[in-house]
């Protein structure tokens, strides 16, 4: 008895589709991403699993549980640090890019050509600062000078000073 266990071109083409629509599901239903540090939940669950595996009979030391509680909470303060340096550095961002509205600024565009105008505005978008310069939108790292604008009436009269 033979028995033929190829699937028609058609039944093929309609299994690799499901599959591909299953795999695509997984991608996207599972969002697996890797971590290269530890938070503080992963900290705590470490914790917990050592508390719960420990053997009865030679218990967690004190000084030894001490000092992991201790990591605990300066690895907690330093992320809260971490968060407080971020903020303050956007804040920081926002404050230098004021400062530059009515002046006149060269930059670098992304296509390595130079570019000069005359600070009109500022804008935050998605957190990130950028100078509005006649409708443009310039990031601060691409800033090569910074001048004073040149008012019309010094243009004409310098001895006006």
């Amino acid at each position: 008895m033979n028995i033929n266990t190829q699937l028609a071109p058609e039944d093929l083409n309609k299994l690799n589709y499901r599959v591909s629509e299953f795999n695509s599901s997984l991608k996207e239903n599972q969002k697996i991403v890797s971590k290269n540090t530890l938070d503080q939940a992963d900290f705590m669950k470490l914790l917990i699993t050592q508390l719960k595996s420990q053997d009865p009979t030679k218990p967690l030391d004190d000084k030894e549980f001490i000092g992991q509680m201790a990591q605990f909470t300066s690895l907690k303060e330093m992320n809260e640090l971490t968060d407080n340096i971020k903020a303050m550095n956007k804040e920081f961002t926002f404050t230098k890019a004021v400062s530059l509205v009515g002046k006149s600024i060269s930059w670098t565009d992304e296509n390595s050509r130079y570019n000069t105008g005359t600070v009109g505005s500022i804008k935050v978008k998605n957190g990130d600062t950028f100078l509005n310069i006649n409708g443009m939108e310039v990031p601060l790292d691409q800033i090569n000078e910074v001048k004073d604008a040149v008012k019309d009436t010094e243009k004409k009269d310098p001895a006006s000073k």
